[in-house]
C-alpha cells in the first residue's frame, strides 16, 4: 500500500511537473502611442496575436499602450515590461536608464531611416523656415526625435534660436494633434514625421483625410532619423536570450505587402537588426536640442 501511494505521488509529480513545463510563458510588449490608443490598440492585439500563433501556444502576449513612452520606460524599469516598440530618443534613455537593448529597427519602403519635417498650410505663404519668424509652432513633445529634437537641434546648427524665432511655442503631445492644430490653424506650424524628404509621405498624410492632407506642406526635412525600435529589457534578454532573439526574428518576418500587421501598426513595412551604435545620432541631437 506504502510502495503504491509513492508511485502515485511520484506520478503526480511528473505530471505536475510537465503541466508547469507546457505553461506558456507571458511576454509583455508596450506600445509607443503615437496616436490615439484605441487606433492603436487593435493593430498592436494583432502584433500579439501573431507571436502567439508563431509559437504555437508556449508564449502568451500580454500588450501595453501607456499615454507616452516615458510610460513604457517606467514600466521596464519595474520589471513590468518585457519589450517594447521605442521612438529612438525613446529607445536611448532606455537604453542610458534601464538598460534596454535594441533588437530591430524599422524600414519604410526600402530606407531604415526617417525624417523630421516642419510643416505648414499651403495658404499660409511660408515658404522656409526663415518665414517663420513670429510664427507659432506645435512641437509633439521634448522627447520626441521627429517632433522636437531633431528640427530644434537643426535650426540651432543654421543659427535660428527657437525660443527667439517664434512667438509662442506649444507642445501637442501625439503627432496627429500637431498636424491636425496646423490644419484647423491654431498654429502657424508644426514639427511632425516624415516618410520620405521629398513632401510625399509623412504625418499630415498618415493622420488626415486625402482633402485635408492636400492643404498641408513640408518647409523643411532635418537630416535622415535612424528607425523606430523594437527592444528588450536587460532582465528578460539575461533570463531568456534565445527566446528574445526568436521574438525578433519572428517579428522581422513580417513584410509589407504580404503582411500589413506592421504597416497597420507604425505605417513599417519591415524590420532589421539593429544596434546600439546605429543611435548615436539620436544622442549628438538631443545635445545640441537640449
Amino acid at each position: 500500500m506504502k510502495r503504491t501511494l509513492l508511485m502515485l505521488t511520484a506520478l503526480l509529480g511528473l505530471g505536475l511537473s510537465a503541466a508547469l513545463a507546457q505553461a506558456p510563458i507571458t511576454i509583455r510588449i508596450g506600445f509607443n502611442p503615437t496616436q490615439n490608443s484605441d487606433q492603436l490598440k487593435p493593430a498592436a492585439q494583432a502584433i500579439a496575436d501573431f507571436i502567439e500563433k508563431e509559437f504555437k501556444g508556449t508564449v502568451q502576449v500580454q500588450i501595453s499602450i501607456p499615454t507616452d513612452y516615458r510610460g513604457l520606460i517606467e514600466a521596464m524599469r519595474g520589471g513590468n515590461l518585457d519589450f517594447a516598440f521605442f521612438p529612438p530618443a525613446g529607445y536611448v534613455i532606455a537604453h542610458q536608464d534601464v538598460g534596454a537593448e535594441v533588437l530591430l529597427k524599422s524600414v519604410r519602403g526600402t530606407s531604415p531611416y526617417y525624417w523630421a519635417a516642419i510643416v505648414v498650410r499651403k495658404d499660409s505663404g511660408i515658404k522656409n523656415v526663415q518665414g517663420l519668424e513670429g510664427k507659432t509652432i506645435a512641437w509633439v513633445d521634448k522627447n520626441s526625435d521627429a517632433g522636437y529634437l531633431f528640427p530644434r537641434a537643426a535650426l540651432i546648427a543654421d543659427k535660428l534660436d527657437p525660443d527667439k524665432l517664434f512667438s509662442k511655442q506649444v507642445f501637442a503631445g501625439k503627432h496627429d494633434a500637431a498636424v491636425l492644430a496646423v490644419l484647423n490653424k491654431s498654429v502657424d506650424a508644426a514639427a511632425t514625421f516624415a516618410n520620405d524628404d521629398k513632401n510625399k509621405s509623412g504625418a499630415w498624410t498618415q493622420f488626415l483625410k486625402p482633402e485635408e492632407a492636400s492643404q498641408i506642406t513640408a518647409i523643411f526635412y532635418s537630416k535622415p532619423i535612424p528607425g523606430d525600435t523594437f527592444s528588450v529589457s536587460k532582465q528578460f534578454l539575461a533570463k531568456y536570450p534565445n527566446l528574445a532573439k526568436g521574438i525578433a526574428a519572428a517579428i522581422s518576418r513580417i513584410k509589407t505587402p504580404q503582411s500589413k500587421l506592421l504597416f497597420d501598426l507604425y505605417r513599417i513595412d519591415y524590420m532589421v537588426p539593429a544596434k546600439d551604435s546605429d543611435y548615436d545620432a539620436v544622442r549628438e541631437a538631443r545635445k545640441l536640442a537640449q
